[in-house]
Protein backbone atom coordinates (compact mmCIF):
# COMPACT_ATOMS: atom_id res chain seq x y z
CA UNK A 1 0.00 0.00 0.00
CA UNK A 2 1.27 3.32 -0.88
CA UNK A 3 1.26 7.28 0.66
CA UNK A 4 -0.42 7.94 -3.00
CA UNK A 5 -3.14 5.66 -2.22
CA UNK A 6 -4.33 7.17 1.19
CA UNK A 7 -3.56 10.39 -0.30
CA UNK A 8 -6.29 10.26 -2.97
CA UNK A 9 -8.61 7.92 -0.34
CA UNK A 10 -8.30 11.02 1.75
CA UNK A 11 -9.66 13.22 -1.11
CA UNK A 12 -12.01 11.30 -2.51
CA UNK A 13 -13.94 11.13 0.88
CA UNK A 14 -13.21 15.30 0.75
CA UNK A 15 -15.10 15.63 -2.06
CA UNK A 16 -17.73 12.48 -1.96
CA UNK A 17 -16.46 11.71 -5.61
CA UNK A 18 -14.11 10.00 -7.75
CA UNK A 19 -14.31 12.35 -10.40
CA UNK A 20 -13.55 15.37 -8.36
CA UNK A 21 -11.19 13.76 -6.06
CA UNK A 22 -9.23 13.00 -9.26
CA UNK A 23 -9.34 16.96 -10.51
CA UNK A 24 -7.73 17.64 -7.02
CA UNK A 25 -5.60 14.73 -7.24
CA UNK A 26 -4.15 16.59 -10.47
CA UNK A 27 -4.78 12.66 -11.95
CA UNK A 28 -7.44 10.97 -13.94
CA UNK A 29 -10.18 9.23 -12.61
CA UNK A 30 -9.61 5.90 -14.38
CA UNK A 31 -6.64 6.36 -12.69
CA UNK A 32 -7.58 6.88 -9.20
CA UNK A 33 -10.28 4.04 -9.59
CA UNK A 34 -7.66 1.93 -9.90
CA UNK A 35 -5.70 2.68 -7.52
CA UNK A 36 -8.32 2.26 -4.73
CA UNK A 37 -9.01 -1.23 -6.22
CA UNK A 38 -5.27 -1.94 -6.09
CA UNK A 39 -5.31 -0.94 -1.97
CA UNK A 40 -8.77 -3.04 -1.45
CA UNK A 41 -7.24 -5.90 -2.98
CA UNK A 42 -4.14 -5.16 -1.24
CA UNK A 43 -6.07 -5.54 2.51
CA UNK A 44 -9.31 -7.64 1.18
CA UNK A 45 -11.60 -5.25 2.39
CA UNK A 46 -14.07 -3.62 0.60
CA UNK A 47 -13.46 0.28 1.08
CA UNK A 48 -15.83 2.45 -0.77
CA UNK A 49 -19.31 0.72 -0.97
CA UNK A 50 -20.23 1.28 -4.72
CA UNK A 51 -23.28 0.14 -4.52
CA UNK A 52 -25.13 2.26 -3.13
CA UNK A 53 -26.83 5.45 -4.22
CA UNK A 54 -25.65 7.62 -2.12
CA UNK A 55 -21.12 8.37 -1.98
CA UNK A 56 -20.16 6.63 1.07
CA UNK A 57 -17.43 4.14 2.70
CA UNK A 58 -17.95 1.40 4.15
CA UNK A 59 -17.18 0.36 7.62
CA UNK A 60 -13.96 -0.61 7.16
CA UNK A 61 -13.07 2.00 4.50
CA UNK A 62 -13.93 4.29 7.35
CA UNK A 63 -11.59 3.00 9.33
CA UNK A 64 -8.45 2.56 7.23
CA UNK A 65 -9.02 6.38 6.39
CA UNK A 66 -8.80 7.36 9.84
CA UNK A 67 -5.37 5.13 10.00
CA UNK A 68 -4.68 7.43 6.78
CA UNK A 69 -5.01 10.42 8.64
CA UNK A 70 -2.64 9.29 11.07
CA UNK A 71 -0.32 8.03 8.51
CA UNK A 72 -0.64 11.20 6.47
CA UNK A 73 -0.20 13.32 9.30
CA UNK A 74 3.20 12.01 10.25
CA UNK A 75 4.46 11.86 7.08
CA UNK A 76 3.72 15.62 6.46
CA UNK A 77 5.87 16.45 9.80
CA UNK A 78 8.59 14.66 8.98
CA UNK A 79 9.08 17.14 6.03
CA UNK A 80 8.15 19.63 7.84
CA UNK A 81 10.67 19.08 10.42
CA UNK A 82 13.26 18.90 7.31
CA UNK A 83 12.51 22.01 5.56
CA UNK A 84 12.05 23.96 8.76
CA UNK A 85 15.78 22.80 9.54
CA UNK A 86 16.85 23.73 6.16
CA UNK A 87 15.11 27.21 6.94
CA UNK A 88 16.61 27.48 10.57
CA UNK A 89 13.33 27.92 11.42
CA UNK A 90 12.24 27.04 15.40
CA UNK A 91 8.83 25.22 13.57
CA UNK A 92 5.42 25.21 12.66
CA UNK A 93 2.20 25.77 13.68
CA UNK A 94 -1.42 25.71 12.15
CA UNK A 95 -3.98 27.75 14.61
CA UNK A 96 -7.61 27.37 13.52
CA UNK A 97 -9.41 30.80 15.20
CA UNK A 98 -12.95 31.97 15.43
CA UNK A 99 -13.62 35.45 13.49
CA UNK A 100 -14.00 37.57 16.29
CA UNK A 101 -10.56 36.68 18.02
CA UNK A 102 -8.37 36.85 14.88
CA UNK A 103 -7.07 40.23 16.31
CA UNK A 104 -5.52 38.32 18.81
CA UNK A 105 -3.28 36.35 16.49
CA UNK A 106 -0.58 38.81 16.34
CA UNK A 107 -0.43 39.15 20.32
CA UNK A 108 0.78 35.54 20.38
CA UNK A 109 2.69 35.30 17.28
CA UNK A 110 5.20 38.19 19.23
CA UNK A 111 5.18 36.22 22.00
CA UNK A 112 6.36 32.87 20.73
CA UNK A 113 8.14 34.41 18.21
CA UNK A 114 10.42 36.22 21.40
CA UNK A 115 10.69 32.96 23.58
CA UNK A 116 11.62 30.39 20.68
CA UNK A 117 12.33 32.73 18.02
CA UNK A 118 11.01 32.64 13.99
CA UNK A 119 8.88 30.11 12.99
CA UNK A 120 6.05 29.29 10.54
CA UNK A 121 2.39 30.08 11.26
CA UNK A 122 -0.63 28.97 9.03
CA UNK A 123 -3.37 30.24 10.71
CA UNK A 124 -7.38 29.48 8.98
CA UNK A 125 -10.18 32.03 10.18
CA UNK A 126 -13.05 29.23 10.70
CA UNK A 127 -16.36 28.51 12.58
CA UNK A 128 -16.62 26.68 16.10
CA UNK A 129 -17.57 23.27 14.25
CA UNK A 130 -15.06 24.04 11.61
CA UNK A 131 -12.11 24.16 13.86
CA UNK A 132 -13.25 20.64 15.91
CA UNK A 133 -13.42 18.91 12.95
CA UNK A 134 -10.47 19.99 11.95
CA UNK A 135 -8.62 19.29 15.23
CA UNK A 136 -10.04 15.54 14.85
CA UNK A 137 -8.56 14.73 11.57
CA UNK A 138 -5.00 16.56 12.57
CA UNK A 139 -5.41 19.62 10.09
CA UNK A 140 -5.13 21.76 12.89
CA UNK A 141 -2.46 22.00 15.64
CA UNK A 142 -4.77 24.30 18.35
CA UNK A 143 -7.91 26.32 17.88
CA UNK A 144 -9.12 29.42 19.32
CA UNK A 145 -13.35 29.09 19.92
CA UNK A 146 -15.67 29.46 22.47
CA UNK A 147 -14.86 26.97 25.71
CA UNK A 148 -18.77 26.02 25.48
CA UNK A 149 -18.40 25.04 21.50
CA UNK A 150 -15.92 22.52 22.84
CA UNK A 151 -17.13 18.89 23.25
CA UNK A 152 -16.39 17.89 26.93
CA UNK A 153 -14.75 14.94 25.97
CA UNK A 154 -11.55 13.48 27.27
CA UNK A 155 -10.52 13.43 23.79
CA UNK A 156 -9.77 17.49 24.17
CA UNK A 157 -7.99 19.63 26.09
CA UNK A 158 -9.03 23.29 26.71
CA UNK A 159 -7.70 26.40 28.55
CA UNK A 160 -9.51 29.71 28.91
CA UNK A 161 -7.51 32.30 27.47
CA UNK A 162 -10.32 35.53 28.24
CA UNK A 163 -13.58 36.49 28.44
CA UNK A 164 -15.15 38.43 25.83
CA UNK A 165 -15.11 42.09 25.95
CA UNK A 166 -18.47 43.55 24.11
CA UNK A 167 -18.68 47.04 23.53
CA UNK A 168 -20.24 49.44 21.81
CA UNK A 169 -18.79 50.85 18.94
CA UNK A 170 -18.68 53.94 16.72
CA UNK A 171 -17.36 56.92 14.50
CA UNK A 172 -15.80 59.98 16.34
CA UNK A 173 -19.23 62.14 15.56
CA UNK A 174 -21.58 59.69 17.25
CA UNK A 175 -22.97 61.57 20.71
CA UNK A 176 -22.17 58.60 22.47
CA UNK A 177 -22.84 59.46 26.32
CA UNK A 178 -19.52 60.43 28.06
CA UNK A 179 -18.05 57.75 30.44
CA UNK A 180 -16.89 54.13 29.73
CA UNK A 181 -20.19 52.36 29.99
CA UNK A 182 -23.57 52.69 28.00
CA UNK A 183 -26.49 51.17 28.79
CA UNK A 184 -28.32 48.64 26.70
CA UNK A 185 -31.20 50.83 25.95
CA UNK A 186 -29.00 53.76 24.49
CA UNK A 187 -27.25 51.13 22.53
CA UNK A 188 -30.28 49.80 20.71
CA UNK A 189 -31.34 53.47 19.33
CA UNK A 190 -28.09 53.46 16.99
CA UNK A 191 -28.68 52.18 13.92
CA UNK A 192 -26.50 49.05 14.55
CA UNK A 193 -24.12 46.68 11.72
CA UNK A 194 -23.98 43.20 13.53
CA UNK A 195 -22.85 40.13 12.67
CA UNK A 196 -25.66 37.24 11.78
CA UNK A 197 -27.76 35.88 14.16
CA UNK A 198 -25.91 32.51 12.96
CA UNK A 199 -22.61 33.30 15.23
CA UNK A 200 -22.37 32.69 18.94
CA UNK A 201 -21.24 36.17 19.18
CA UNK A 202 -24.28 37.91 18.11
CA UNK A 203 -26.34 35.67 20.03
CA UNK A 204 -25.15 36.51 23.31
CA UNK A 205 -25.83 39.76 21.74
CA UNK A 206 -29.83 39.32 21.78
CA UNK A 207 -29.91 37.89 24.69
CA UNK A 208 -28.95 40.97 25.90
CA UNK A 209 -31.00 43.22 24.12
CA UNK A 210 -33.85 40.68 25.18
CA UNK A 211 -32.92 40.72 28.24
CA UNK A 212 -32.91 44.21 28.78
CA UNK A 213 -36.69 44.50 26.99
CA UNK A 214 -35.06 46.28 24.15
CA UNK A 215 -35.81 46.30 20.18
CA UNK A 216 -32.72 47.70 18.57
CA UNK A 217 -32.71 49.45 15.41
CA UNK A 218 -30.24 46.53 13.65
CA UNK A 219 -29.47 48.08 9.68
CA UNK A 220 -26.81 45.77 8.58
CA UNK A 221 -26.50 41.80 9.35
CA UNK A 222 -23.32 39.97 8.02
CA UNK A 223 -21.08 37.40 8.29
CA UNK A 224 -18.47 39.33 7.48
CA UNK A 225 -16.12 42.16 9.99
CA UNK A 226 -14.57 43.49 7.27
CA UNK A 227 -17.86 44.78 6.27
CA UNK A 228 -18.24 45.82 9.39
CA UNK A 229 -15.43 47.72 10.10
CA UNK A 230 -16.08 49.63 7.30
CA UNK A 231 -19.52 50.76 7.90
CA UNK A 232 -18.69 51.99 11.38
CA UNK A 233 -15.26 53.94 9.77
CA UNK A 234 -17.54 55.23 7.41
CA UNK A 235 -19.99 56.87 9.97
CA UNK A 236 -23.12 55.20 8.75
CA UNK A 237 -23.45 52.57 11.58
CA UNK A 238 -22.72 51.99 14.83
CA UNK A 239 -21.52 48.22 16.13
CA UNK A 240 -21.54 46.04 18.89
CA UNK A 241 -18.52 43.08 18.35
CA UNK A 242 -15.84 41.95 21.13
CA UNK A 243 -12.97 44.28 21.45
CA UNK A 244 -10.82 41.19 20.25
CA UNK A 245 -12.24 41.40 16.92
CA UNK A 246 -10.85 45.29 15.89
CA UNK A 247 -7.62 46.04 14.88
CA UNK A 248 -5.75 46.40 17.91
CA UNK A 249 -3.65 48.92 16.76
CA UNK A 250 -5.73 50.66 14.01
CA UNK A 251 -7.68 53.08 13.71
CA UNK A 252 -5.52 56.15 15.13
CA UNK A 253 -6.83 57.17 18.54
CA UNK A 254 -9.58 59.64 17.91
CA UNK A 255 -11.46 57.76 15.21
CA UNK A 256 -13.04 55.62 17.22
CA UNK A 257 -15.53 55.55 20.05
CA UNK A 258 -16.20 52.63 22.90
CA UNK A 259 -18.17 51.84 25.39
CA UNK A 260 -18.49 48.75 27.17
CA UNK A 261 -22.38 47.49 27.76
CA UNK A 262 -23.78 47.64 31.09
CA UNK A 263 -24.57 44.03 32.75
CA UNK A 264 -23.23 42.74 29.99
CA UNK A 265 -22.44 38.47 30.15
CA UNK A 266 -20.71 37.28 27.26
CA UNK A 267 -18.80 33.76 26.32
CA UNK A 268 -15.35 32.75 27.23
CA UNK A 269 -12.89 32.56 24.65
CA UNK A 270 -10.63 29.07 25.06
CA UNK A 271 -7.14 27.66 23.51
CA UNK A 272 -8.36 23.61 22.17
CA UNK A 273 -6.54 20.88 21.03
CA UNK A 274 -6.38 17.13 20.88
CA UNK A 275 -5.13 15.72 23.90
CA UNK A 276 -2.06 13.78 22.63
CA UNK A 277 0.63 11.84 24.70
CA UNK A 278 3.28 12.94 23.68
CA UNK A 279 2.59 16.08 22.44
CA UNK A 280 4.64 17.32 19.54
CA UNK A 281 7.38 19.40 21.01
CA UNK A 282 6.94 22.43 19.10
CA UNK A 283 3.16 22.67 19.80
CA UNK A 284 3.63 21.95 23.51
CA UNK A 285 5.81 24.71 23.41
CA UNK A 286 3.97 27.03 22.26
CA UNK A 287 0.61 26.00 24.08
CA UNK A 288 2.79 27.21 27.63
CA UNK A 289 3.51 30.37 26.01
CA UNK A 290 0.06 31.35 24.28
CA UNK A 291 -1.60 30.31 27.97
CA UNK A 292 0.48 32.38 29.97
CA UNK A 293 -0.33 35.66 27.97
CA UNK A 294 -2.16 38.28 29.45
CA UNK A 295 -4.88 38.65 26.64
CA UNK A 296 -7.57 39.83 28.83
CA UNK A 297 -5.40 42.31 30.09
CA UNK A 298 -4.01 43.95 27.14
CA UNK A 299 -7.27 43.99 25.74
CA UNK A 300 -8.92 45.99 28.96
CA UNK A 301 -6.01 48.20 28.21
CA UNK A 302 -7.16 48.84 24.46
CA UNK A 303 -10.56 49.65 26.07
CA UNK A 304 -9.63 52.09 28.32
CA UNK A 305 -7.18 53.76 25.03
CA UNK A 306 -10.19 54.57 23.35
CA UNK A 307 -11.76 58.04 23.34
Amino acid sequence: MFLKQLYYLREIDKFKSFSKAAAACNVSQPSLSRAIRVMEEELGVVIVDRKRKVFGLTPEGTQILKWGHEILHGVAEIQNVVSLSHQKLAGAIRIGVIPTAVHIIPLLMDAVKERIGDFVCDVLVLSNAEIIEKLNIKQLDIGIMYCEECPRAPAFAMHELYKENQVLAGAADYDFPPGDEVSWETAGQFPLALLNRSMRCRQFIDVGFQTAGVKPAVRLETTSLELIHAAIMKGTHATILPISSFPLRVPPRGRLQIRRLSGFSAGSIGLVRLYESPLPSFVGEVWKIIVKIDFEGQLDDLCRQQP
